[in-house]
């Protein structure tokens, strides 16, 4: 059973992880990035671009973070293809 973006939050809301921690600011930070003007979107880039690398390096938080904004961003795409 495929689980929404919301229950996911919520589940990783009650962890009280870094992981988990990471993953609620991933989520809000990319549904914020719409709307935003163009020097908002670029400081959001920029962080998501350092939770990458943070991810990439074994950082839990920054893991969490960019699953976080993964999920956010196949809900948003699932939604438009329907």
């Amino acid at each position: 059973m495929k689980r929404t973006l919301k229950e996911k939050l919520q589940y990783n809301e009650a962890r009280h992880t870094p992981f988990s921690i990471g993953y609620g600011l991933g989520v809000m930070l990319y549904s914020d990035y719409k709307k935003m003007d163009s020097r908002g979107k670029q400081v959001i880039s920029d962080i998501i671009g350092s939770n990458k690398r943070l991810a990439r390096n074994g950082d839990e938080m920054g893991k969490g973070f960019m699953c976080g904004v993964r999920d956010a961003a196949n809900e948003r795409k699932s939604k438009h293809k329907h």
